[in-house]
C-alpha cells in the first residue's frame, strides 16, 4: 500500500510500548500505515507521496490537552489582556487604551488574566478604581483563574449584578464594591457571555484554530462552563460546541458541566462535569484545605457542595455509567471527592468509568493510593508551577512549607495513577510544550518526571482519559494519523529549553494543518 505522507529521518517517540522508537512513519488517507527503521519507508512511496525529511527532529503523536476551555480561549483573543500588570495605574492605562479604540464606543470592555496577587497594591481593583479610568461604558475584569470578577459602576448596572446571591463583596457601609465571586460571579459571567453573538463566537473560534495547530494540538478535552460554582442546568457554551463542533478540524471531546444528568443523556453523551467546582482556588484562598492557609490563619477555604449532595450526585452518575470529571484543588476537597467515589462504588460495584479529578494540586500521597485503587484518573496542569510554584511564589505565600506538596507528579505516577496533562487554557499558555517543560522542570526536584513520562501526559495518557487510546495518543499502525514534528530532538535537548521549542509541522487525520516552511518533496 502506498502512503499519502512519509516522514523520514526522525526521532520518533511513538508512545507505543511495543515499538517505543522509530525513524520513519507512513500514513494513508487518515490512518497510520507503518512505522519503522532503516530505508524500508521507500516501499510506501510513489509519485504522489509527500515525503518529509525530519532531519533528526522529534516526531510524536498529536498533542492532547486534557483540560481546555475552548470558548473562553477563543473569546480571550478578542479581549483585553491584563497579563503582567503590576499595579492599578497599569490596569488603568490598558483600560484607557481599549476605551480609545473606536470599535468599543458604546459597547463594553472585557479584560482577562489579571493576577491580583502580583499587584503592588495587594488587593483587587474595585469599582472605584475602575471608575477612575473608565466610567462611561461597562468594564468587566476577570482574574487569571476566572474565579473572581471586577466591574465598574456602569458594568454593575449594565450586566445586572445579582445582589441577592452569595459572592457579592460589600464595603463597611454595605455597598457593593464591584468584586464578585461564587454564585453572583457565575450569574454575571453568564450575563456577559450572552452579550456575545453566535457569529462573534464562530469568528473567534475560526481565528484561534491556526494557533492551536501551530502548537501541535489535535484533540482537546473541552471543559466548557466557568460557573465559579458547583453545577447548574443547561450551559450556553456547551450547547454551541455540541451543535457546531463538526465545523472545526480540531477534535473537541466535550465534558458537559451540569448536575442535570438528563441534559447529558438527551445528547447521548457518556461524559459529565469538567468544570464542576467542588472547591475554589489557592490564589483566592477558597481551595478547601485540611490545614490553615499560611497567610490567613483560621482560613481553610470552602467546599462549594455539601458532602452528602456530592455523594448523591456521584452515585447517580455511577448508576448511569457516566464518566465524571470533578474540578478539585485542595486536599480536603479531594478527600470528600474520594469519599464520594468510594460511596458510589460500594453502592454499584467497581466499574471501569475512568472517573477524573481535574487539577488535583494538593493531593496527598495517601489519597493518591486510594485514587489509584478506585481507577481515578488525575488531570493536572504542570504550567501552574511555572505561574505560581517554587520558593517565594504564590503557592509558598499561601501554603508555607506545604508549597513543596503542590502538583506531586512523581508521586502520582509512582502510586499507579494515570496522569493526564492540560493547560486549563486560557488560565495558562495553551502550548503543550510549556506543560511538558514544567512537568520535567518542576521547581521542587522531588516532583519532577522524565521527558517520556511528561510527553505521555499529553499523548497516550490523554487518549486513555477520553477512552480514545485505540484511536489516538501513539504512533501505532491503524490509529488516526495525528502527529507533530518539532524543530528539535527533545531527547538530546537541554531540559531547560523545552518550553522554547517550536512545532514545525502538525498533521491531523492525515491532513497537514500547520507547516512552518518545513522541507517537503513530492
Amino acid at each position: 500500500m502506498k502512503a499519502s505522507i512519509v516522514i523520514k529521518n526522525g526521532h520518533l517517540m511513538t508512545m507505543d510500548p511495543e515499538c517505543p522508537e522509530a525513524e520513519w512513519i507512513a500514513t494513508g488517507e487518515d490512518r497510520i500505515l507503518a512505522v519503522g527503521r532503516d530505508e524500508k519507508y521507500a516501499d510506501f512511496v510513489n509519485d504522489s507521496t509527500l515525503v518529509i525529511d525530519a532531519a533528526g527532529a522529534t516526531v510524536i503523536p498529536g498533542f492532547i490537552d486534557s483540560h481546555f476551555h475552548m470558548v473562553t480561549t477563543a473569546l480571550s483573543g478578542k479581549r483585553i489582556s491584563m497579563e503582567g500588570a503590576r499595579n492599578f495605574k497599569e490596569v488603568g492605562k490598558r483600560l484607557k487604551a481599549a476605551r480609545g479604540k473606536g470599535k468599543l464606543k458604546d459597547k463594553m470592555i472585557v479584560a482577562t488574566k489579571l493576577d491580583c496577587d502580583k499587584l503592588e497594591e495587594g488587593r483587587f481593583p474595585d469599582r472605584t478604581v475602575l471608575d477612575r479610568y473608565c466610567r462611561d461604558i461597562p468594564v468587566a475584569v476577570y482574574t487569571t483563574d476566572y474565579h473572581a470578577l471586577m466591574l465598574n459602576t456602569c458594568g454593575i448596572l449594565y450586566f445586572k449584578a445579582p445582589f441577592t446571591l452569595n459572592g457579592v463583596d460589600v464595603d463597611e457601609n454595605g455597598m457593593p464594591t464591584g468584586i464578585f465571586t461564587a454564585q453572583a460571579g457565575a450569574r454575571l459571567e453568564a450575563n456577559i457571555r450572552e452579550s456575545v453573538s453566535d457569529w462573534e463566537l464562530e469568528t473567534a473560534l475560526e481565528a484561534v484554530m491556526p494557533e492551536l495547530f501551530a502548537h501541535g494540538l489535535t484533540t482537546v478535552a473541552d471543559m466548557e462552563g466557568g460557573n465559579m460554582n458547583f453545577g447548574f442546568g443547561e450551559d450556553y457554551d456547551c450547547e454551541y460546541i455540541w451543535k457546531n463542533r463538526s465545523k472545526y478540524p480540531l477534535d473537541m471531546e466535550l465534558f458537559y458541566p451540569t448536575t442535570d444528568i438528563e441534559i447529558v443523556e438527551s445528547k447521548g453523551l457518556n461524559r459529565i462535569g469538567g468544570a464542576l467546582y467542588v472547591d475554589g482556588t489557592l490564589g483566592r484562598r477558597t481551595a478547601a484545605l485540611s490545614t490553615d492557609y499560611c497567610d490567613a490563619p483560621g482560613t481553610r477555604g470552602l467546599l462549594y457542595v455539601e458532602p452528602d449532595s456530592l455523594r448523591e450526585f456521584v452515585g447517580a452518575c455511577y448508576e448511569k455509567d457516566l464518566q465524571l470529571a470533578l474540578d478539585v484543588i485542595g486536599d480536603e476537597a479531594i478527600e470528600e471527592s474520594l469519599c464520594a467515589f468510594e460511596y458510589a462504588q460500594r453502592l454499584y460495584g467497581k466499574k471501569q468509568l475512568r472517573n477524573r479529578i481535574e487539577h488535583c494540586e494538593m493531593m496527598r500521597k495517601d489519597q493518591m493510593r486510594r485514587a489509584a485503587e478506585l481507577g481515578i484518573i488525575v488531570s493536572v496542569q504542570p504550567a501552574y508551577e511555572g505561574c505560581w510554584g517554587g520558593s517565594g511564589s504564590m503557592y509558598h505565600r499561601r501554603l508555607g512549607a506545604r508549597y513543596r506538596e503542590t502538583n506531586q507528579f512523581r508521586a502520582m505516577i509512582d502510586s499507579g495513577l494515570v496522569v493526564c496533562g492540560g493547560s486549563d487554557s486560557d488560565v495558562t499558555d495553551l502550548n503543550p510544550l510549556v506543560g511538558i517543560h514544567y512537568a520535567v522542570n518542576h521547581p521542587v526536584a522531588a516532583n519532577r518526571v522524565s521527558l517520556s513520562e511528561a510527553v505521555a501526559m499529553y499523548t497516550i495518557n490523554g487518549a486513555y482519559g477520553l477512552f480514545l487510546e485505540d484511536e489516538i495518543g501513539s504512533l501505532t499502525p491503524g490509529k488516526l494519523a495525528d502527529m507533530v514534528i518539532l524543530e528539535e530532538n527533545l531527547q538530546s535537548l537541554n531540559p531547560q529549553k523545552i518550553k522554547d521549542v517550536k512545532v514545525s509541522l502538525t498533521v491531523k487525520r492525515g491532513k497537514v494543518l500547520h507547516n512552518r516552511g518545513f522541507h517537503a518533496e513530492t
